[in-house]
């Protein structure tokens, strides 16, 4: 009789322990993206390469002004963030090109460059959010003199702090080939003693008003500290070229997401 007692009691615990267990659940596998390993860059995103080129693209405003192609829609802009999102293209800095130019670095792979010119305040509504919201890095080319009320040095350095460098489009938004050399001196000097002393950083990054410039500008440029400085030249930025005279790709309205795919892919790019 106590034996069949005994035999009743454990089977009622085998059968309170496997209910338990049903309760409670196997241990879970952690997925691969799950928050269990949030923080942890995928091998994917950590992969690396010395590419044939690098697209540098350059946005103006961000507006609806169809029939200006110095514009681009918002809907068109926040369509293109979001490819380079969704296609693994990975946003890169001024140093960064730069590195991989003059000193043959790898970059990580699809990597492209966003460049803005002038300081509208689209930049600061429009494009900082989604780029923030993205995690790409991108830079500002800012005239303070001409055009420097269209955005406050409060804004300016939000807009650093959330990835975007802020760098030097001239003081006054002259074209430098028109100008002598005392004169670009001063349009170079001056921009970068405000930038550096307002965003508390060393300058480094040009972009030619109007895309003019001629030797004198070059020099100019590597006396006072410039390491990288952009055109509004066609085509991709190569091994071999100067840092100081990079070619850019146009984005208005007339790129759609077929020509800005294309314009990602293809060096020789079709001309709108």
């Amino acid at each position: 009789m106590r034996k069949q007692l005994k035999l009743i009691w454990i089977g009622i615990f085998v059968v309170l322990a496997g209910f338990l267990f049903y309760q409670q659940g196997p241990t879970k596998q952690t997925e691969p993206g799950s928050a269990a390993i949030a923080g942890k860059t995928s091998p994917a995103a950590e992969a690396r390469a010395f590419p044939a080129g690098v697209p540098i693209l350059m946005y103006h405003s961000i507006a609806e002004e169809p029939g200006n192609d110095a514009v681009i829609s918002k809907a068109r802009f926040l369509e293109q963030m979001k490819y380079l999102h969704e296609h693994d293209y990975h946003p890169v800095t001024l140093d960064d090109l730069d590195a991989y130019l003059t000193k043959k670095q790898d970059l990580p792979l699809r990597p492209v460059v966003i460049t803005f010119d002038d300081g509208y305040r689209d930049t600061y509504e429009v494009a900082m959010p989604v780029l923030k919201q993205y995690g790409f890095r991108s830079v500002l080319f800012f005239p303070m003199g001409k055009d420097g009320g269209r955005l406050s040095w409060d804004e300016l350095r939000e807009m650093k702090a959330s990835g975007m460098d802020v760098a030097s489009h001239s003081y006054n938004h002259r074209s430098m080939g028109d100008l002598s050399r005392t004169e670009q001196a001063e349009e170079i000097k001056s921009s970068k003693r405000v930038l550096d002393q307002q965003l508390n950083q060393n300058t480094r990054w040009f972009c030619y008003p109007n895309g003019s410039y001629g030797p004198e500008t070059l020099e100019l440029l590597k006396a006072n500290g410039f390491t990288v400085a952009v055109t509004i030249e066609p085509g991709w930025a190569k091994p071999g070229d100067s840092p100081l005279t990079l070619r850019r790709i146009w984005m208005g309205n007339n790129v759609d997401l077929k020509h800005f795919e294309e314009r990602l892919t293809k060096e020789k790019y079709s001309m709108l």
